[in-house]
């Protein structure tokens, strides 16, 4: 059994690809949907582009392993911050198709996911992780993913950090392990620790991998950043570019990219990209 450890969330396709294993299953522990984009982010410069493909990890992941039949993805998200992503969403769209209901909106959300994109949400807390077990038992290959912004415990070494979530938001670190302990996946994939709590042994997360070694697995760091800062800004540039670019295009052609053009959209962003980089001090 190994446990293989990433900087950020969109490295883990990659690995699922490197691993050459068609999968069945994969169970994705995370506090965000990760599912904005392709993952295309060739009008990035080089070195933002594996930080700006983190938004469209759980887009990535079904498709990684090569299977011909696809590998399904049931993503474990708290039902709290579920919400917060839909309202977030519907916040973003002309108020003329807002559902302004939240609990509507979160249930169409979740359909959606799963009928347009194949991503199955499972919303846990307040749902025991230990439910899953007999799906991942059924399962003839698996693999478990877990973005440590999923646990309670690790906010403070995340690099998108939960700002003080109330006791039962968010799972904690022994319902995690206690899961880990029963389900047994063969490989584990990590991410978003902070270069600084991975090298950190008296981090939370050097506890959390001492658990795992203590279970049987073995441990190895797959494309670990130099530093956290270089982390921090390149998710601070990569959000600016959202929020000043993408953000304002997006507004003046959602009634296109409703009825399904975004060829403008993304022309547009795309020329705008180098001369927005550029200013960052990012070359192509």
């Amino acid at each position: 059994m190994r446990a293989i450890i990433h900087s950020v969330h969109s490295q883990t396709p990659q690995t699922i690809a490197q691993l050459g294993e068609e999968l069945e299953l994969v169970v994705s522990l995370d506090s965000h949907l990760d599912v904005f984009g392709e993952g295309d982010t060739s009008f990035y410069p080089e070195g933002l582009r594996t930080i700006a493909a983190r938004t469209a990890a759980h887009n990535m992941i079904p498709h990684a392993s090569g299977g011909s039949a696809g590998t399904q993805l049931v993503v474990a998200i708290p039902e709290r911050m579920l919400a917060a992503h839909v309202a977030d969403v519907e916040s973003q769209l002309p108020p003329s198709i807002r559902v302004t209901d939240l609990t509507r909106a979160v249930r169409s959300t979740v359909d959606y996911l799963k009928t347009a994109m194949g991503i199955e949400v499972y919303q846990s807390p307040p749902k025991s992780l230990l439910n899953l077990i007999g799906r991942t038992k059924r399962a003839r290959s698996w693999l478990l993913d877990v973005d440590i912004d999923f646990i309670h415990e690790m906010q403070g070494e995340s690099y998108t950090r939960i700002v003080d979530p109330e006791p039962g938001v968010l799972a904690t670190l022994a319902q995690v392990v206690d899961f880990i302990d029963k389900a047994r996946p063969e490989t584990i994939t990590i991410s978003e620790a902070k270069v600084s709590a991975i090298k950190d042994p008296g981090s939370r997360f050097s506890d959390f991998i001492a658990r795992l070694r203590d279970m049987g697995y073995t441990v190895e760091e797959r494309g670990i950043f130099s530093s956290d800062d270089e982390v921090i800004r390149g998710i601070s540039v990569c959000r600016e570019f959202y929020e000043e670019v993408s953000k304002s295009l997006m507004a003046d052609q959602m009634d296109e990219m409703i009825e399904g053009n975004a060829r403008r959209f993304e022309d547009e962003e795309k020329a705008a990209a180098k001369a927005f980089f550029e200013s960052k001090g990012y070359q192509k």
